[in-house]
This record gives structure tokens, sequence and C-alpha cells, in this order.
């Protein structure tokens, strides 16, 4: 647009421009641009991945920028969800209740269960982004991201992208301005490290990567593995499997579920909600808000659980610990190799009903012994013993070091993965330095990824993201990239933090990436209300920011802002609500 006064001076912004040439080498003398105050600079932003932040990225667009970028989100996959596409084994649901685990703008007051399966989550979050267009407009499935390179000179990320729709693969080149690697944590499976695996004749798959056309009828079925989705699988295959096996190295405790008076029992059991529980939902938004705000309320009380000379852990792991007991009916050789040692919490507590009572099964063994290898007709232990199956379901977890399943390629060639191999090291589990315009919107390393809904942690994550954008759009930025003094400062901390908890009692977890007594990665120096806190306002004196010109207040422009060009209110500052509005709140 073009304002005048109707003389030979104009005021204009036209952000489709991308704002003005970057100058931040000329040594001529400085000239005042004729452009807005704060008018935001038009910006490419790229998203990899289509899961729940990437979806949620879609909505963000929308909401806090209009047409103020333009948004590209790859998708390797065929479908939106993430790991909700990807992960289909028996059993498979989450272990948060399902009106906690949704986006807080878009809340489905249907859910068939308090703990939903895999199916109507991934089902939540495609109908949410086909409904919304974001699909149509800004997905591109089924396209992998295969290198990510940071071009210096143009301030810009060089996306290598491989389409594979139809069963074709095209590989073409795509630039944005700024880069969100919404990639995920648990995305990268891996089989075990047990020598031999080829030999086996049988059936084998992994949980991450489930064949959903196998037949487990009439089978003996091993499972190898002790984490979230193990416990899932056991008590599902159960009644269809001619005979489970269970090995199962690092015991996990095991409590009941998140109890909500007058929906579930006093052990927070997983149920099916009611046609008119569901209707009150749906016809009255205020009742559900209740319900979720009461359910999230128990979920971050609970926090202190992980402190780990807190009184509240001590109580609760004698609790869970007798609890466990009594499921497992006192058997002396069950509660040993079941019943965990260390703090409740060092590894994720799971609901896993069914996954105890079990072993009280006919058809369901708990294997003993530490594997050898693979053999053909099953697995070998340490004492010769031969346990054999015709299928073999590896529940063995990820690739846990965040290393991203792509290069990365910043500043003076570096590579990301390279970087974090062997120690992972991101500030506010957002940013790495060297890796400018960039930014782990599903989170990198000590990240808040054992308490409470990943949802609720996502989405602190995606706005501080978008004040980022929106500083480096209307301050005429070209790049931000954290100090790394700043990353070494703020792990520092991290880890000390740690030290005072749970996590930090040597048990072996993903948190850790499965190395007993290692550095904790994947834990966030306070609860998930202190995150939301610490992003509610980006620190700017944390980064290296370079100007597209070599004046840093160029953006000031011409003297004019947007109210006074667009015809809005100049006088806000006489408002009621702006005098009432406090500096500061708690």
């Amino acid at each position: 647009m073009t304002v005048s006064n109707g003389n030979s001076y104009a005021t204009t912004f036209d952000n489709r421009v991308g704002g003005t040439p970057i100058t931040r080498d000329n040594d001529g003398p400085y000239q005042v641009s004729e452009h807005i105050l704060c008018a935001p600079r038009k910006l490419r932003v790229g998203c990899i991945g289509a899961g729940a932040s990437g979806i949620m990225m879609c909505y963000k667009k929308e909401k806090e920028f209009g047409d103020d970028i333009d948004l590209v989100v790859y998708e390797r996959y065929p479908k939106p969800g993430g790991v909700w596409y990807a992960n289909k084994y028996p059993g498979c649901r989450c272990d948060v209740p399902s009106p906690a685990y949704q986006y807080p703008f878009h809340p489905k007051a249907d859910w068939s269960k308090y703990y939903s399966p895999a199916a109507e989550i991934q089902s939540y979050y495609e109908s949410f982004a086909r409904e919304k267009g974001y699909v149509d407009n800004y997905i591109k499935l089924s396209h992998r991201v295969d290198k990510a390179t940071w071009d210096e000179p143009n301030g810009q990320w060089i996306l290598t992208v491989t389409e594979t729709t139809h069963g074709q693969e095209r590989t073409f080149e795509d630039r944005v301005d700024f880069l969100i690697a919404n990639i995920g944590i648990l995305n990268t499976w891996k089989w075990p490290d047990i020598p031999n695996r080829e030999t086996f004749r049988g059936h084998m798959t992994h949980s991450a990567d489930y064949d959903t056309n196998l037949d487990l009828q009439g089978k003996t079925v091993i499972v190898i593995g002790s984490g979230a989705s193990a416990i899932q699988i056991v008590p599902a295959i159960r009644s269809t499997a001619k005979k489970v096996i269970s090995f199962y190295r690092t015991p996990q405790w095991i409590g009941p579920g998140l109890p909500m008076e007058g929906y579930t029992d006093s052990e927070g059991r997983n149920f099916v909600y009611t046609d008119e529980q569901k209707k009150k939902f749906a016809e009255d938004p205020e009742a559900y808000l209740e319900h979720r705000k009461e359910m999230e309320t128990k979920i971050n009380t609970s926090f202190k659980n992980n402190i780990a000379d807190h009184p509240n852990q001590k109580m609760a792991r004698e609790f869970v610990a007798k609890r466990m007991a009594k499921i497992l009916k006192n058997d002396a050789r069950l509660t040993q190799r079941l019943i965990p040692t260390f703090p409740m919490g060092c590894r994720r507590l799971g609901p896993a009903e069914g996954f105890l009572e079990s072993f009280h099964e006919d058809n369901v063994e708990l294997a003993e012994g530490e594997i050898e290898s693979f053999t053909e007709n099953g697995l070998r232990v340490a004492d010769g013993t031969e346990y054999q199956a015709d299928v073999i379901i590896c529940a063995t977890g990820f690739n846990v070091s965040f290393k991203p399943h792509f290069p990365v390629i910043g500043r003076d060639d570096v590579s990301l993965g390279e970087a974090w191999k062997d120690d992972p090291a991101a500030y506010l589990a957002l940013a790495a330095s060297g890796f400018p315009n960039f930014m782990l919107g599903s989170l990198g390393p000590n990240c808040p990824a054992g308490h409470g809904s990943f949802i609720t942690v996502l989405e602190a994550a995606q706005n501080y993201i978008c004040k980022v954008i929106r500083k480096i759009q209307t301050e005429n930025i070209l790049t931000l990239d954290v100090k790394p003094e700043v990353v070494d400062e703020y792990n520092e901390h991290v880890h000390e933090w740690l030290k005072r908890t749970v996590w930090a009692a040597g048990c072996r977890s993903w948190y850790n990436q499965g190395r007993p007594n290692g550095k904790i990665t994947a834990q966030y120096p306070g609860s998930l209300v202190h995150w939301r806190l610490m992003l509610e306002n980006p620190r700017y004196e944390h980064y290296n920011i370079q100007y597209r010109s070599r004046n840093r207040f160029e953006f000031m422009g011409n003297g004019f802002t947007l109210p006074e060009v667009n015809g809005g209110d100049v006088a806000w500052y006489l408002e009621p609500e702006h005098i009432a509005k406090p500096l500061f709140s708690e």
C-alpha cells in the first residue's frame, strides 16, 4: 500500500518484496529506509515433520502470522500424525489421559477411552489437519528431507527433498529463511544389539515398524524389551498367541493411572467414556474445560515426586512397590525380577494395565538369563538355553542420541549429528550454536520428556519459535544464532540441577541414552509449569544477531508506524484495558 501526504513524501508498506535488500557490507553513507517501523518482512519458513508439532505450526501460522510468512511442511510419511502414524503395534496407546493429550485450541469431546489407542490419536491429528486445509495448503506428504545446508551469504537453509508419491522418487531443492525441525525424539528405531540377527528363520518385526499383516494366532512369540512398547504389547497379544515369552532386562515401575473422581476408579484404570459423558462435554464446554484443568492440575502438581529426597518420592515408591507385589501375588521370583530397586521415576512410569497380571497366565513366560545370540529358531541366553519362537517382536526402542536422521550442516560445514554424537547440548532444548535460524520444534537435548503431556510442552516451544520469527521479521534481522557460551552456561545449570532428581539414580533409561549413570540428555531442570514460564519471553541477549544492514537501527524506517499507515488506533494508550493491564504478572 502507499499512503501519501499530498506532497512528494510517501510512506509505504508491502511485505511481499521481502523488506529492504541486504546491505550489511555497504560502505557508503547511511540512508534512512522508506519502510514502516516493525512492518514484518515476509519470510519463507520450512518445517520438517507433520506430527503434533508440525500441524500445530500450521495453526500458529494462520493465527499469528497470516500472510506474513510462507510455510511449507515436509512429511516423509503418506499421512500426518508423526509417531502416531508410525507406531501400529498391538496395544499401542498413549500413557497420558486423552483430554490432556490434545491441542488446547482444538478440544475433542468424544474420546473413546480415557487412554486412547494410537489409531484414534493419529485420526485426531489428521482430521484436524485436513479439516483446516493444512494438508492442501502447507503440508507436503511423502516428502522426505534428505539434507539441510546453511547458506551463509544469503542467510538461508537449502533443503534437499525427495518426493516419494506414487512410489516414484523426485529430488529437488528448496530454500527457507527459517527452519524448524519437528522430527521428534523417538523417530529412528533400532534393532537390538544382539549378534546373528539375520540367522533367525521365523518372522521378526520391530514395534516401531510393526508388520500389521502379521497373524499371531497359534504362534509362539518372543517380545524383547522392557520399555513402554513392550509392556503394552505383552498383554495385548497374550489372548491371541499360543505362547508369549518376555525378555525383560531392566524392570520398570508400573503404577496406577491418573484417578479422576466421578470418572475412573481409585487406580485410574482405563475406561470407555459413556455417551452421556461425551454429550455433556460437547454441549457444555465449560464442564469439559473444568475436567481438563483438574486433570492437568493433578499432573502438574505431581512433579515434586521426581525430586530424590522429597517425602512424596518415598511415599509413592512404597505405595507402588506394594501394589506391584500384590498384583504379582508376592511371588518371590516375579517380585525380584519385576520390581525395581532404583527410585520411582528414574525410568518413565507407565500404567501398563495387564502387564504384571500377564505373568500369572499359563501361556506367558518371563525368560531368564542374558541374551547371547539370535539362533535359527529363536534366542540363546548365556547359560546355553535356547528359547524358540515363530515370531520375535523387538520392542527395543530408538536411537536417542538426538542426532537428526538426516545431515544438518550449519556454519563452517559443521554437522549437527557429529556435534551431538557424544555429548548433545542445546539451549532450552530448542537451539544449537552454529546453526542460525534453526530450531527444534519438537525439541532436542534436555527437553521436558518425563513429566506431563508432551502436547503442553510442545505448545510452549512453538509459541517461543513464533516470537523469534516475528523478531527476525520486524527488526531487519538476517540471522539469529545462540551464543556458544550461553549453551555452555545453560547446560552447566541443567546438569547440576538434575543431580537432585530421581533421573540421576543410575538406572538404564532413554533419559540417559541407555547408559546407566550416564549423562541425562532427555530431562529439563524444572517442572512443566517452569518450562512454560521460562519460554514465555525469549532472552534475545542470549543470541548473536546479524542484521541485514550495517546499521542495526535501520528497522526504525521512515518514522511512521503500521497503525498510522493502516488507519488503526493511534491513541490505544488511553484505553481502560491498556491502563489497567499490569506490566508484570505472577
